[in-house]
């Protein structure tokens, strides 16, 4: 089921990331619970604002021809790139929001989970080493698909969701730590 979607979407993707998304710096730690709807997190320290769901945005595309495709389920609560590994060059990354949830995915180039700041449950984009971050699909809703395109060397990286919801009760609900993170090689 996953293949099929991700190679009935491989096309239209492809002109979506070729054609380039957006032009959001992709600093910013997405808040989409409680009275703003979305926008960036009081903990983030980022000034710079997300795109309204629903949107397909995507940070860091390449205008370079694609070289290689995969797609990537997100949903509660997972991250699941198909196939897990691929060869370097310019990848086409299509991601399906499979939840009910609005999900998005950035890319970054780390060894683990471990290697990233968490705070607040958030993942502090702005903290990362020069070139650890690569690039990201902005937050869309359940049962839609976004992509971009990314030009990934050998190494390996770590996609997660940065959602960080406020609920009704006030409680904070982090996707990054409700396990929406997953490692990903290119060889």
């Amino acid at each position: 089921m996953k293949t099929t979607r991700w190679l009935m979407g491989l096309g239209v993707a492809t002109a979506l990331a070729l054609s380039g998304c957006g032009d959001d710096d992709g600093a910013a730690v997405r808040d989409l619970g409680g009275d703003s709807g979305s926008g960036s997190s009081p903990e983030s320290g980022s000034a710079s604002s997300p795109a309204t769901p629903g949107e397909c945005v995507t940070v860091g595309t390449s205008d370079a021809p694609v070289t290689n495709g995969i797609g990537v389920d997100l949903g509660e609560w997972f991250v699941d790139p198909v196939p897990g590994a691929t060869q370097p060059g310019v990848i086409d990354v299509v991601a399906s929001n499979v939840g009910a949830e609005d999900h998005e995915l950035v890319i970054v180039k780390a060894d683990s989970p471990a290697d990233l700041t968490v705070v607040d449950g958030a993942v502090q984009e702005d903290d990362l080493p020069d070139g650890a971050f690569i690039g990201e699909i902005e937050a869309f809703p359940g049962g839609e698909e976004c992509s971009g395109a990314f030009e990934l060397e050998a190494a390996d990286y770590v996609l997660f969701c940065n959602i960080v919801e406020t609920e009704a009760d006030g409680t904070i609900e982090s996707h990054y730590e409700e396990g929406m993170v997953t490692t990903f090689t290119v060889e």
